[in-house]
């Protein structure tokens, strides 16, 4: 009788979670980061200019890291360097810089990364506290 029962409630929990089977069934994950080609994955330094502290950094490092495509940045402080790694199928080069321009830097792809060679203006100069106020 417990047999019966045991058995009874495997089936049962079986149909539940729709295996069907008593061993679950591998799930296929699908969009995962191991199928972006690597040919797609790409690195580029950016040169920043208008950085005036770590808070500046910090706020440009939010802004890149919120962009699709854009699968790491670390921007560094002293040194106005943003390193950024990111999925070419995503996002462009031109796309990176103009979200940099739209945060209130400046930033220049340098020239050992550089594959279109495209650069960003500042409209105007501000203190970094006014930059701070646009976010």
């Amino acid at each position: 009788m417990k047999r019966m029962l045991i058995l009874s409630s495997l089936f049962a929990f079986t149909q539940i979670c729709n295996t069907g089977s008593l061993f679950a069934k591998p799930m296929e994950l699908s969009n995962t980061a191991a199928e972006v080609k690597k040919a797609d994955i790409k690195t580029i330094q950016v040169k920043v200019t208008g950085l005036t502290c770590a808070g500046c950094a910090s706020g440009l490092h939010k802004a890149l890291s919120k962009q699709a495509g854009i699968l790491s940045n670390e921007v560094k402080y002293p040194g106005d360097v943003a390193i950024i790694k990111y999925d070419a199928a995503k996002i462009s080069e031109a796309q990176i810089l103009a979200v940099i321009e739209k945060t209130g830097y400046k930033g220049q792809v340098l020239p050992e990364t550089k594959s279109a060679g495209k650069t960003t203006s500042l409209k105007a100069t501000e203190s970094c506290c006014a930059k701070k106020a646009i976010l």
